[in-house]
């Protein structure tokens, strides 16, 4: 495991980030909702000093709009039909809008006001945690490194902690976290350590190393959609293009199931890759 005070001198390193109040979101669906609620009082004042230019920008903007709407449906129908990712990223994006706005923020809320009256690592590790879930990783992060300062053997902690630096880009430090949430915790949440530690190892060029970390996670967690398309990636990057192009062949078959938006998202990137291997 990676040294407690080594770690922890390469997070303090990382740049700070403003915390965000609200989920992206809730923040897009509030501007909306603003912008439709400003448009009627905005025309009314409008009206009351040059009532037929009002007129005639409505009827302007309401072609214009027309337009466009019937340009951007032609446009997603075609990139639909040539593009398999296109209709899957609209899903994913979707199914993240809505659970964004349908989760309740009151659980993340009450942990900030529980930690403090007391600090702990689990309470700081709660706080990440849920932040986290809601996308707000720049609150997440101090908590989690907090989190690690006060109990440095948790892997939850390093596995949150992980993800957060993921998404954020930090992979080498992110890396460290996965690694330290495997060695701690053999199979912790369920492969998702080891997994992410392949994926960092191969978007740092480890190839090899990814392989090795794939080839254990297939062992003994099985594979799925996500883990199999990162395979097929690590497997190009080493230079095994044949064995890459037959997993990929593989992830884009048909599936039995219907797919979640995670799934059906990996499953339309490998069916794209594999697409273009038999055009090259």
């Amino acid at each position: 495991m990676v040294d407690r005070h080594e770690e922890l001198r390469g997070l303090s390193t990382l740049p700070a980030a403003p915390v965000p109040t609200r989920g992206t979101g809730e923040r897009v669906a509030l501007a909306i909702v603003w912008l439709v609620v400003a448009v009627p009082p905005c025309l009314w004042l409008a009206s009351q000093q040059a009532p037929e230019a009002v007129v005639a920008t409505v009827r302007s903007a309401t072609a214009i709009l027309v337009s466009v709407l019937l340009w951007g449906l032609l446009g997603a129908a075609l990139a639909a039909l040539l593009l398999p990712p296109v209709p899957a990223w609209f899903r994913l994006k979707l199914d993240a809008l809505r659970r964004s706005l349908g989760s309740d923020r009151s659980p993340l809320l009450r942990a900030l006001g529980e930690l403090q009256h007391f600090a702990s690592a689990q309470r700081h590790c709660e706080v990440g945690r849920l932040a986290l879930s809601r996308g707000e990783h720049s609150l997440a992060l101090p908590h989690l490194i907090a989190a690690l300062e006060l109990d440095p053997r948790a892997p939850a902690t390093h596995h949150q902690l992980g993800l957060t630096l993921f998404a954020l880009g930090h992979l080498p430090h992110a890396a460290h976290c996965f690694a330290n949430a495997e060695a701690l915790d053999p199979g912790h949440a369920f492969g998702d350590a080891l997994l992410y530690a392949a994926r960092c190892a191969d978007l740092l060029d480890q190839h090899e190393a990814a392989l090795a970390g794939f080839e254990r996670h297939e062992q003994r967690h099985g594979g799925g959609y996500k883990s199999r398309y990162w395979h097929a990636l690590a497997l190009d990057g080493a230079g095994q293009t044949l064995a890459a192009s037959n997993l990929l062949r593989a992830i884009a078959a048909r599936p039995e199931r219907r797919l979640s938006p995670e799934e059906n998202w990996f499953r339309s990137l490998a069916r794209l890759r594999s697409w273009s291997r038999r055009r090259a």
